[in-house]
């Protein structure tokens, strides 16, 4: 979803940030979608939908390049496999990451443009982490760090990089594939229709590996009909064994609203919520209201029997105060706890 040259004032506007704002179509859903991080460099096609989204270069994030040939970089991921639902139940799936309690390995953590490796440590309970890259930036990561890892092939112009990797010395246990390919931030990020995307995907198809399972693409309208136009492009509904959703909303049950909806469209794989924070809000949420609103969500996962991973956004702080995010913080810019990590910690889904 990302573009061709960074120009300066592009690079100052989105600096040490990944969230993007969606005006999402759903009206249960004020908020919007969340997308991909820091400044970006390189690559081609810029904006829009053009059909050489998919087939062309596209940006990855500065600060880090991706993981080559599944070396070192990547991580080996921290969950076997999900069992695949089937009507409307899922058995949960395990983590080697600490977890916390009663919630197992529901929770996550999602990471924006700025994160050093070494914050993920300071959040105890999470069981996996995320980013909008394949490998880990910030340098320094510990064994824990580098096992929770799941990475993300955020775009077309990942794929070639996730197909070595998944076929590496080190494959991931998961792989998280396109990044709200329906969505185009500020002209930047380019667009795949779901054509382009069921091409883009088709090297990671052909070559899977044999050890990481693979998490749907998460749109940025999950209410659209472009995962059924992408499944019957591609014949690749059975290839995932999670489907994933990005929710903001400063209503605790509007984002439990949309994300049963969500299920009912696809109700035979677990879901995966790897973005979620009460978005819309303009910033005045307090943080007893945000550790309610996290409370509300991480209860409704855990009861529901078909949310497998909840990962909180953002694990740090942005510089710019993007509404989607900058009550929900857990780490600040100088890397210190913020009001809300220990409520993170103290969830128990319960």
């Amino acid at each position: 979803m990302r573009s061709l040259l960074v120009t300066l004032v592009f690079a100052l506007s989105v600096s040490a940030r990944c969230v993007k704002r969606v005006q999402n179509k759903q009206s249960a859903q004020s908020g919007s979608g969340v997308l991909g991080n820091g400044t970006f460099s390189g690559g081609q096609g810029l904006g829009g939908s053009s059909s050489s989204a998919a087939a062309t270069t596209t940006p990855t994030p500065t600060g880090t390049t991706a993981a080559p040939s599944g070396t070192s970089s990547s991580s080996s991921g921290s969950s076997s496999a999900p069992a695949s639902g089937s009507g409307g139940t899922s058995t949960l799936s395990t983590s080697t990451g600490a977890g916390s309690g009663n919630c197992g390995s529901m929770k996550g953590i999602c990471f924006n443009g700025g994160m050093q490796a070494s914050m993920y440590d300071k959040i105890t309970t999470a069981s996996d982490w995320i980013t909008f890259q394949l490998d880990i930036p910030g340098g320094g990561a510990t064994s824990r760090t580098t096992q929770d890892h799941v990475p993300m092939m955020a775009f077309a112009s990942n794929v070639a990089d996730a197909v070595n990797m998944v076929n590496g010395p080190n494959p991931p246990s998961w792989l998280l594939t396109f990044n709200e390919p329906d969505y185009s931030y500020m002209g930047w990020t380019p667009k795949m229709s779901p054509q382009e995307a069921a091409d883009a995907i088709k090297p990671l198809l052909e070559k899977p590996g044999t050890s990481t399972k693979f998490v749907a693409p998460a749109t940025a309208d999950p209410m659209s009909d472009w995962h059924e136009q992408f499944y019957a492009a591609c014949g690749c509904k059975d290839f995932f064994s999670a489907y994933n959703i990005h929710q903001y909303n400063k209503d605790s049950q509007a984002v439990i609203d949309q994300v049963t909806g969500f299920h009912n469209k696809f109700s035979d794989k677990p879901v995966w919520i790897t973005e979620v924070a009460p978005g819309n809000a303009q910033c005045s949420l307090s943080p007893d209201q945000v550790g309610q609103f996290m409370k509300d969500i991480y209860k409704f996962a855990k009861d529901s029997g078909f949310v497998d991973r909840v990962f909180w956004n953002s694990g740090n702080q942005l510089s710019n105060k993007d509404e989607n995010v900058c009550n929900s913080w857990l780490i600040g810019t100088d890397g210190n706890p913020g009001p809300l990590l220990k409520m993170y910690e103290d969830i128990d889904c319960t």
